[in-house]
């Protein structure tokens, strides 16, 4: 059934989020922003629950556009600014930008009639929708959840150890071993957030990742708030257990298998994969909580165990976009990490339909670039050199 816009216009582009990515497409596309409609389900960056975590910044990282200023929290080469301050400079960069911005949510992306049709869903739950001739999907990414045998054995996402910290909530680890699951700088922040309660820490990576630049080129490896967890690392492997010493144990270890069953949660690793700072500094034997059991043939496997009530799990493997739901949006071709594929200008799998920021798996926002949206291409030319068929399976 064909359905008109709420203003009976139909926008030149409409950008869905709210946050950081939609505000370098409004102040850095090729779109004027009188021609622009914003539809976000929350203005700002959604990392309010960091309060006032300070952020991994260190000079103009975080800039929206070139014509307008960051918020000058410090000079170069310190940490600035916090999350909350942050937050507060995303909304305001779109609420100033000149585009029409709607604080509502958007369950569903039609194609209709050569255009596109966005439902919104507005705070007073009625529905209305609006038109476009293009759609840019600034929608961000949610962290990921805990399997379900994970969540039933009570383990949490990592946001929620930030968001229990900002209320001084510790119980869920305090006095108890916290397992961190994941490799990366949320796994490294979280060890650290919880150290001072923890009885013991144990971060468990699928890899050792690095400190940049020293030990990894990559600027989004381990930094600033995530080595005082490679510094606590350190400092237990040769402190834990020794008179007077009363800091909480961390350990970093990348590991084999990780099991929960029957009340226990079990894990194994092997030396010859922890011979780095860390791993080598975790192993059995180096302090008074790294116990294993010796396991398979050579004598370098070792098998841990903790009992689930009395261990706090924190999943920290990463993030998955959010996306509007619809037969159109889960027909684009995604990657396969679950980020929207899209080429050097945003386009994705569908004609009209661009994409950028988390969503499209740019990892920061100085890696964030406008989706240029005033030309399209056949499919074929969009994913021409890459090794995604055109009718890429979405996962499930």
């Amino acid at each position: 059934m064909y359905r008109f816009s709420e203003t009976g216009r139909c926008w030149r582009l409409i950008v869905i989020g709210g946050g950081s990515a939609a505000a370098i497409q409004v102040r850095q596309g090729d779109v004027p922003p009188q021609d622009t409609l914003v539809i976000g389900d929350r203005l700002g960056t959604g990392m309010e629950y960091l309060d006032n975590f300070t952020l991994q910044s260190y000079a103009d990282e975080l800039r929206l556009s070139r014509c307008q200023e960051a918020p000058r929290l410090g000079t170069t080469g310190q940490l600035r600014p916090s999350a909350a301050q942050f937050d507060a400079y995303v909304r305001e960069s779109l609420l100033s930008s000149g585009a029409t911005v709607r604080n509502a949510r958007v369950p569903e992306v039609e194609g209709e009639q050569g255009k596109f049709l966005i439902h919104v869903l507005n705070g007073d739950g009625r529905m209305s929708y609006e038109r476009a001739e293009a759609v840019v999907l600034a929608t961000g990414s949610t962290p990921r959840i805990p399997p379900p045998r994970w969540a039933d054995a009570g383990a949490v996402s990592h946001d929620v150890v930030h968001r229990e910290r900002s209320r001084h909530q510790t119980s869920r680890w305090a006095g108890r071993t916290v397992l961190v699951v994941g490799s990366g700088n949320s796994a490294m922040q979280v060890a650290s957030l919880v150290a001072s309660e923890a009885d013991e820490v144990v971060v468990l990576g699928n890899r050792y990742i690095g400190m940049f630049p020293t030990e990894n080129p990559d600027k989004y490896s381990w930094r600033a708030p995530s080595q005082l967890a490679c510094e606590l690392v350190a400092k237990s492997a040769m402190e834990c257990g020794q008179p007077g010493w009363h800091t909480t144990c961390v350990r970093h270890l990348v590991y084999d298998r990780l099991d929960v069953h029957d009340g226990e949660i079990t894990w194994t690793y092997q030396a010859q994969n922890n011979q780095n700072p860390l791993g080598s500094r975790s192993l059995s034997g180096r302090c008074r909580h790294a116990q294993g059991r010796l396991i398979g043939a050579g004598g370098l496997a070792w098998e841990e165990s903790r009992r689930v009530s009395e261990t706090a799990v924190v999943w920290a493997t990463g993030s998955e976009p959010v996306l509007p739901g619809g037969p159109l949006i889960k027909s684009l071709a995604r990657d396969t990490d679950g980020s929207l594929l899209t080429d050097e200008a945003g386009r994705t799998s569908v004609d009209g339909v661009h994409a950028l920021g988390a969503c499209a798996g740019q990892r920061a926002v100085n890696e964030t670039t406008p989706a240029l949206v005033r030309r399209r291409l056949p499919l074929s030319e969009l994913l021409a050199g890459r090794d995604v068929p055109v009718d890429a399976e979405v996962p499930a």
